[in-house]
């Protein structure tokens, strides 16, 4: 590689005040929010899709990969450049590029902060629902290419549900658009969905067409928890059944509430049980104090050993405050953790947590499970050693049994965070040869030459 040519290929594209080349500069963009780390070539902030093209047409050239990256905030490995090669930076394109209120549309750039759109539509009386719980620093065109989830989950869906069109630059460098502002669109395959998710292996973002909703008038929320799983199995059921179905229902199991119990110190709520709820209901004023009795009535026939229902915003925050202390607690049962997103149907929900905590016990090694009850998404956190090299080894062990179980059961081994590099050991689990070939095949066809972010998903 004649990185000299290249920086001078770069900068004649975008100037030197916008290609990042010394050691020093590239180290913030070696890494995402696993533990992994490769440093790159060079880092690049384009300003529009006519930079992005000519950024990937250079690298076609000159052969080497092209690695998009957002905020960073990833779980997957998805924006670490594995192969080195230079980095897209979409720090420079964080613009509100159209307002469509008419049709209620929004066109973004894709570097923009998901926090940032949310507050711009709120303020103008709109919703935007995704809600990762790292809304406040990730970046949209991050939660595209993950197909980034969150607690919203459960009523409003995902980010796939709320992106309508794409504007891409594929691995040939050209620009095509995808999608529309229409509800009904089946002109040709739906490439905009199935680039949605993608990993930044098909193509580059430089606009995104998403949909957003009328601002709920308000929510509450309640904290329930009951003695035993099946009890609160049960109890979270019948909520899923409701026409007035929750807009949050994030779980605890026996493992994080015991994680939670000494970190989290609170006046009027004292956590106690085998399975615990965080419950939100959004809507009217009339329509979410009615939802809130009505959880409360369903909820006390199935025996529930803690039921609070917030008052007011700082008892709201304190019931939030319990599902944040989760990852600060975890710290007390190991300095490393093996973080997955498992998601299985409802129905196996327990199942699956009985056999997580049969791995644990097999392998000594402690699980805290936690998440999305609501759409059978789990967030499994083995904690380890970091020095206890024969404890890694377990743990790695574990993991493997997690994903084979999950699988055996009909769900998928990333509900929300992706596969990147983290995760692709595991895709044969899922899917034969046939089908990996298939997907083998989508990326050739968008990219030729495999310079968009190689060796991430199954590669």
């Amino acid at each position: 590689m004649d990185k000299k040519l290249i920086y001078t290929e770069f900068k004649n594209i975008l100037g030197s005040d916008r290609v990042l080349a010394e050691r020093e500069e590239l180290l913030c963009y070696s890494y995402d929010a696993t533990i992994k780390e490769s440093m790159p070539d060079f880092v690049v902030f384009p300003l529009n899709e006519v930079e992005i093209s000519a950024i990937v047409k250079a690298c076609n050239k000159f052969n080497i990969p092209v690695v998009g990256r957002g905020a960073g905030s990833g779980f997957s490995g998805g924006s670490v450049p594995i192969s080195g090669g230079a980095v897209v930076s979409f720090a420079k394109m964080t613009g509100i590029l159209e307002l469509d209120e008419e049709n209620m549309f929004i066109t973004v750039a894709p570097g923009i902060i998901n926090a940032d759109l949310k507050n711009y539509l709120a303020d103008k009386g709109y919703f935007y629902p995704p809600d990762p719980a790292s809304f406040e620093f990730c970046s949209i065109g991050g939660n595209v290419a993950e197909c980034a989830g969150g607690p919203k989950a459960v009523k409003y869906g995902v980010t796939k549900n709320y992106v309508y069109g794409l504007e891409v630059i594929t691995g040939s460098g050209e620009i095509i658009n995808t999608g529309s502002k229409t509800i009904k669109d089946v002109a040709g395959y739906n490439l905009t969905q199935l680039l949605v998710g993608s990993e930044g292996t098909l193509g580059l973002f430089s606009k995104i067409i998403l949909k957003f909703l009328p601002k709920p008038e308000t929510s509450n929320l309640l904290i329930v928890s009951f003695d035993n799983s099946t009890n609160g199995f049960n109890a979270a059921l019948s909520l899923l059944k409701l026409n007035s179905r929750p807009s949050m229902l994030e779980f605890m199991d026996s493992s994080s509430i015991t994680a939670v119990k000494d970190y989290f110190k609170n006046s009027f709520i004292a956590l106690k049980g085998d399975f615990l709820f965080i419950i939100e209901a959004d809507g009217s004023a009339d329509e979410v104090k009615s939802a809130i009795e009505l959880y409360k009535n369903k909820l006390s026939k199935f025996s529930p050993v803690l039921l609070f229902a917030a008052g007011n915003d700082k008892e709201k925050k304190a019931i939030m405050d319990a599902r944040k202390a989760i990852s600060p607690a975890l710290r007390a049962f190991g300095d490393f953790k093996i973080n997955n997103d498992i998601a299985v149907p409802i129905n196996k929900i327990i199942q699956i947590l009985h056999d997580i905590k049969n791995i644990s016990v097999q392998y000594n090694v402690p699980i805290i499970n936690f998440g999305h009850f609501g759409d059978g998404n789990i967030h499994v956190n083995i904690m380890l050693d970091k020095s206890d090299a024969p404890m890694l080894e377990r743990g790695e062990k574990a993991k493997y049994d997690i994903m084979k179980k999950t699988v055996e059961l009909g769900g998928t081994i990333s509900g929300e965070h992706g596969i990147g590099t983290m995760k692709k050991e595991f895709m044969n689990l899922k899917f034969d040869s046939y089908y990996i070939n298939l997907m083998r095949n989508i990326k050739k066809s968008f990219d030729p030459n495999n310079i968009l972010n190689p060796g991430k998903i199954f590669d």
